[in-house]
């Protein structure tokens, strides 16, 4: 929205930090694993840690110049910028091989906090809100020209909602082809309805939603003045449908919940999942194998595995609860210090409704995200 010298230093940081890790990443298996995925076909990849259980580490130091050095597997480090530990403990659940996730990152990128981030939604859902203000932020903000210039955009305004819509076109396929191909092939795939608001403040709300690969963004029509300022618990329910090698997976009300606590020095966030609400899996899966599925698992009981999946995303299975994140971003008079953890239960047999062929892999949309990074720094700057 405006120039942040200390947030662009932060997000500077972190553009450069990504690069270096995935630049010393010695294979997508590492990258996927910092993230806390891991199947059983890739886990030999990893070293193991004293118990024997796979794991990965990485170490980070900036230097005065704002360069990262990056070690792998660095035992016990004292001094460093960026620390991530992920171990994967196999697990047994009724006969069924799983994972526990454990993931620990520290940074100490400064400029930045989850307070920010909600000053910023709040002066955005304003500007939009007011044709011309949103008009002069579009021509002079880096940020939205970029997206412009991939993408097709399009506002509308009905008595509820502003609407901002991106759609993903021929225009992105011929600048950034991976990212068509993955993130749109799998927004075509899929019906999105996301309904977000601040269990404190109702009418503070947002709605994101998608038709096909046109993602579209719904901001309230005059939005309170403190819209999203301070919000204690924000809850998200979606309604999600995928359609993809001949089956449909519908999940209605799945409900995430994080809470906030945002103080002076230190902000700190709470997320887990609540419910579900209905969840079915209709037709039949196609009995020709599709390209990229071979030597790929493929479970016989779709209906199985996805209630399986819900259960660890939920619920959990070895009495820690379902998918979690803890994260603390603090002030000190030394600088900042970040630390996130999450906890999360997976499968070790992998199945994914989008495929497993070269064109899903993550590293398709790098080049799509680093240009998008770069605009949001100009704004910044």
């Amino acid at each position: 929205m405006h120039q942040n010298i200390n947030q662009y230093q932060f997000w500077t940081g972190y553009d450069h930090l990504q690069k270096s890790i995935k630049s010393t990443a010695k294979n997508e298996v590492h990258l996927a694993a910092l993230a806390g995925s891991l199947s059983e076909d890739t886990e030999s990849q990893l070293l193991k840690n004293s118990d024997g259980y796979p794991m990965v580490t990485l170490t980070g130091r900036k230097d005065q110049n704002q360069n990262w050095s990056m070690r792998w597997y660095e035992v016990e480090p004292k001094q460093y910028d960026y620390y991530a530990n992920v171990t994967f403990t196999p697990k047994s659940w009724d006969e069924k091989e799983i994972y526990s996730v454990e993931r620990r990152i520290i940074h100490k990128l400064n400029g930045f906090q989850p307070k920010d981030f909600f000053q910023w939604l709040n002066e955005f859902a304003i500007v939009v809100n007011d044709h011309n203000a949103y008009q002069d932020l579009k021509s002079n903000s880096k940020n939205l020209q970029f997206l412009c210039s991939v993408m097709y955009c399009h506002v509308t305004e009905t008595a509820e909602w502003h609407t901002l819509e991106f759609t993903i076109n021929e225009t992105t396929k011929a600048k950034f082809p991976g990212f068509y191909q993955r993130s749109g092939s799998r927004l075509e795939k899929s019906k999105l309805n996301i309904t977000i608001w601040d269990k404190s403040n109702p009418s503070h709300r947002l709605k994101i939603s998608n038709n096909g690969k046109t993602l579209i963004f719904h901001f309230p029509v005059n939005p309170p003045k403190d819209y999203f300022l301070s919000p204690k618990e924000i809850h998200f329910l979606g309604d999600i449908e995928i359609k993809s090698f001949g089956i449909t997976l519908k999940i209605e009300n799945l409900e995430y919940r994080l809470k906030t606590i945002l103080e002076k020095d230190t902000d700190t966030l709470h997320g887990n999942f609540v419910r579900i609400g209905k969840k079915e899996i209709n037709g039949n899966f196609f009995y020709v194998i599709p390209q990229g599925f071979v030597n790929f698992f493929i479970p016989g009981n779709m209906d199985e595995y996805f209630e399986d999946f819900f259960t660890l995303l939920i619920h959990g299975t070895q009495g820690r609860g379902g998918s979690q994140i803890h994260a603390k971003f603090q002030k000190t008079k030394q600088g900042q210090v970040n630390t996130i953890s999450t906890y999360n239960e997976i499968k070790r047999k992998k199945f994914s409704l989008f495929g497993n062929d070269d064109s899903q892999k993550a590293s398709n949309d790098f080049d799509f995200f680093a240009a998008w990074e770069e605009a949001m720094l100009g704004d910044l700057k």
